[in-house]
Parts: structure tokens; C-alpha cells; sequence
């Protein structure tokens, strides 16, 4: 049998509700007093959430609540070209490439011209399902402790959600499992050129050449040579300590670049902006091996391990979002408590199969 709890202040607030209603309807609010109370211990027998109306609210505010706070917390996917809507449905994304254009001839002298037909091969990325652990909200804890208990723990869960999104997102930006070409090419990674300094990868040991402004300055002749750099449409995702190096608080120069900042940029995340790069700080970005190719950043960690920053025409790289659901199983007769889970659907990739528009910084071994 269902362990009823009858709170007075939840049944004076169903008092108060049904007096609102006969007030309303012109019925004597005296009969709300025994309405009130009636209908409240009716409700407690209600088992939630397949008759329960309030509880089918709060899952709607739950996957709400993961899609804006994905955005917020991760501002610099508000960057990235959004997938149409439907073309996440399948778990395949396909991005139109247009092929080579034909040639343009001075002073043409001989006719008829060869006619010449476009061949155009879409590029593709997987849309990856990322599920989070089902966990336990023991019946104890819910009535016990004075603080709610499920609402910390749902919002850890979420943040956890959106943080492994991110990361991913980013890799994928760099990295793809579908194409011809399936990483970034080494021609569009630039080494840093600064001072020694400490390394900023987990269990590196070795020191590494420091970030600098000069890196954002090669990343924008990097572009205008590429022919990818488009005025008000490039950004950087750099790491606090990268941000440290290029942007020392002790500096003049550091308060201009964050004086160029707009109000409503700066309300989308970003934190400065120089040589033409809108710039967003996030605590990781991009982890290297001593080979040189990309890594998750869950991978195993290696005292050779180097970290990256990311430079990007936002028009060229593309973020998909897909369903985003809230799984909840209430007074479950198992383990005496309710149990939840959520899960997201999202991919991205670099438009171009070459990951044209797409540039990565990375540290280098000091010595």
C-alpha cells in the first residue's frame, strides 16, 4: 500500500485553490472548506505522474530546462549553424557540399563551349544518444532531509549531461567518423610560439610554450589565406589558462579588448575580442596526444598530453540538437524510491569535408 503523507499546508493551499474556483463560478466559498479538504485527501491516492497534472509539467520543465541550460553554460554553441530541424530525425545528419564551379574564360574564342555538369557529395555526422546514469532517490530522503533532494540531485545530473555534451561537440568539430577525411589536417594546426610555461594538461609534466595574441593573429592570416574568413563571423574557444596568457589582468591592453565587447555579445558569453575573433573562455576545449591527434578529453590521461584551443568561421561548422527527454519511474517497488534519467540526442561537425573554416592552436613542448 502507498505511504500517504497528509502536509495541512498542502491541503489549506487546495482550500485556498477551490475557494479561487467557486469564487469565480459564483458558488458560496463556505463549501470550499470541506471541497477543499475532500479533494486533497482524494488526490493523495493519485499516483503520479499518469494522472498526476503537476507532474507532467515538471518533466516539460526538466527538458526545457537541459536544452536552455546547454546553451547558457556552453555558450559558444550559439555560434554554430543550427541543423534543420528535419534532418536530425534518423541518426545521420547529410550537409549539401557544392562541388567545383566551372571555369571562367577571358576573350572566349572557341565555340560551341564545353558544357560542364557540378557534382555535388554531401558530407555526413552521426547523431550520438548521450543517456545518463539512472539514479535513486530513496523514499528516506525525500521526507527526511531538510533540504530537496531531488532537485540538487537532477540539477548535478543535467550539468554533468551538458558539460559531456559540449566536449564532445567540440571534438567533433575537429574529428569525424563519417568522409574521407576524418580529422583535422595537420596544416591546420598551429603550434604556440610564447614563453615557457607550466603545462595546463591534466598529467603533463613537461613545459610548454605559452599562448599569445601573436596565435590569434597567424589564426587570422591562417583564414584569409584558406579564404574562409568572413568579418563578424569568427570565433575562439579558449581555455582559462589561455586566457590568462593572451589576456593578462595587469595589462591596458586587456581592458580594451573586453571594451569591444557589445552588451548582447557579451550576454551570449562571449568575453573578448581581438584580431577579429569573438572569444568564449570554457574550462577544457581541445586535449592532444604526443602524436598530435585528438583525444577525448575521458581518454586515458599521458604526461605527454598537450591542450588545444579552437579558432572557426561559425558558418562553417554546424551543431545538431535532437530529442531531449526526461525518464522518471516513481515509487518504484524495487528499490523503494524514484528513479530518473535523461537523455539527449546531438551531433556537429566542420561543413566542409576538409574542415575548411576550422583551425586549432595547440601548446608545444617547450624544450
Amino acid at each position: 500500500m502507498r505511504n500517504l503523507e497528509f502536509k495541512p499546508l498542502n491541503l489549506l493551499y487546495n482550500v485556498l485553490v477551490v475557494a479561487l474556483l467557486f469564487a469565480l463560478i459564483g458558488v458560496n466559498i463556505v463549501f470550499s472548506v470541506p471541497v477543499g479538504i475532500a479533494s486533497g485527501i482524494v488526490l493523495g491516492f493519485v499516483k503520479s505522474p499518469e494522472a498526476a497534472l503537476f507532474m507532467a509539467i515538471q518533466k516539460e520543465i526538466w527538458t526545457k530546462d537541459i536544452q536552455n541550460n546547454l546553451y547558457k553554460n556552453n555558450a559558444f554553441l550559439n555560434s554554430f549553424s543550427k541543423a534543420d530541424k528535419e534532418n536530425i530525425n534518423g541518426t545521420t545528419v547529410h550537409i549539401p557540399q557544392a562541388g567545383r564551379a566551372g571555369d571562367v574564360v577571358k576573350n572566349r574564342s572557341s565555340l560551341p563551349a564545353t558544357v560542364k555538369q557540378r557534382t555535388d557529395i554531401p558530407t555526413s555526422y552521426e547523431i550520438n544518444e548521450y543517456t545518463s546514469d539512472p539514479i535513486l532517490i530513496p523514499n528516506a530522503d525525500t521526507v527526511e532531509l531538510s533540504y530537496d533532494k531531488r532537485q540538487s540531485v537532477l540539477q548535478d545530473e543535467q550539468a554533468n549531461l551538458n558539460q559531456n555534451v559540449a566536449e564532445d561537440v567540440l571534438l567533433s568539430t575537429v574529428t569525424a567518423s563519417i568522409g574521407t577525411t576524418t580529422n583535422l589536417p595537420a596544416t591546420s594546426i598551429l603550434p604556440t610560439e610564447g614563453v615557457a610555461v607550466d603545462p595546463t594538461a591534466p598529467t603533463a609534466t613537461a613545459q610548454v610554450k605559452a599562448y599569445s595574441l601573436k596565435d590569434l593573429q597567424r589564426g587570422r592570416s591562417f583564414f584569409i589565406r584558406q579564404g574562409t574568413w568572413r568579418e563578424g563571423q569568427m570565433y575562439a574557444v579558449i581555455t582559462a589558462e589561455a586566457e590568462a596568457q593572451m589576456f593578462p589582468a595587469d595589462s591596458q591592453v586587456t581592458a580594451t579588448y573586453m571594451a569591444s565587447v557589445t552588451e548582447e555579445e557579451r550576454r551570449n558569453g562571449v568575453m573578448y575580442k581581438a584580431q577579429g575573433f569573438k572569444i568564449f573562455t570554457r574550462s577544457t576545449v581541445l586535449l592532444l596526444n604526443a602524436a598530435g591527434a585528438f583525444k577525448p578529453l575521458t581518454a586515458e590521461a599521458a604526461t605527454t598530453d598537450v591542450e588545444g584551443i579552437l579558432l572557426y568561421n561559425g558558418n562553417n561548422v554546424e551543431f545538431a540538437l535532437g530529442d531531449i527527454k526526461f525518464f522518471e519511474n516513481l515509487n518504484d517497488a524495487t528499490y523503494y524510491g524514484d528513479i530518473y534519467s535523461f537523455l539527449v540526442r546531438a551531433g556537429a561537425r566542420a561543413k566542409r569535408e576538409k574542415f575548411d573554416g576550422v583551425c586549432v592552436v595547440k601548446q608545444v613542448p617547450a624544450a
